[in-house]
């Protein structure tokens, strides 16, 4: 089953996005990923925090990526090159193809608009809870999107067995994001906070390479 790798890289200091060298590594490095899978791979600037890096990538499975590539000597010199400039702070995958996430499509330019990521932790034993509500009031957040459609999935490798929700959505800005706290609508779709005992919301933009 194809599933989506979101993972989170740590710039090292004095590392910044901004660095050419760094730069010509990470378009090397989705050279090798996209040749070795023959899907797109993306790199985003997270917004709040400028030195982490997140990576989202699609594969033919999670074999495909944690027993084949992860262990490859392809991979392994990439993560010998970038050893001076990053960290990897974690690495999960959805079940959610590119084509039902807010990514840009082959063929069109990268976009300046923010991505959120929101990872819900959803509590044991709510999962049918919070997929039914989602289900039935993400039109509220659908309809007041103005980039695109939202998209997401189940975590694929949950640990220890906790399930996770991970969606994203195309904004305008953060600002925009933020607005949609204010409208009507949003306490309806807000009731799967209900069965979430965490909620992490990000932001980030892609990297043009």
């Amino acid at each position: 089953m194809v599933v989506t790798e979101l993972a989170l890289l740590r710039l090292l200091p004095p590392t910044t996005v901004g660095d050419a060298a760094l730069q010509s590594k990470l378009a090397n490095a989705k050279t090798v990923m996209e040749n070795f899978t023959k899907r797109r791979f993306y790199f985003a600037q997270q917004v709040e925090d400028p030195t982490l890096v997140y990576v989202i990538g699609e594969w033919d499975s999670l074999t495909q990526h944690m027993d084949e590539f992860i262990p490859s000597a392809s991979n392994q010199a990439l993560l010998e090159s970038l050893k001076d400039e990053l960290t990897v702070e974690w690495l999960i995958h959805i079940h959610a193809p590119h084509a039902e996430l807010p990514l840009p499509k082959p063929g069109t330019p990268t976009s300046t608009n923010v991505l959120s990521i929101e990872r819900h932790f959803v509590k044991d034993g709510e999962k049918s809870f919070f997929a039914r509500v989602f289900e039935e009031e993400k039109h509220h957040l659908q309809e007041y999107v103005t980039e695109g459609r939202i998209g997401g999935g189940w975590r694929a490798d949950p640990q220890d067995g906790k399930e996770e929700f991970v969606l994203l959505c195309p904004w305008v800005d953060v600002e925009q994001h933020t607005g949609f706290a204010r409208i009507e609508g949003s306490m309806e779709y807000g009731r799967i906070r209900e069965v979430v005992s965490d909620l992490e919301i990000r932001h980030a933009r892609i990297i043009d390479l």
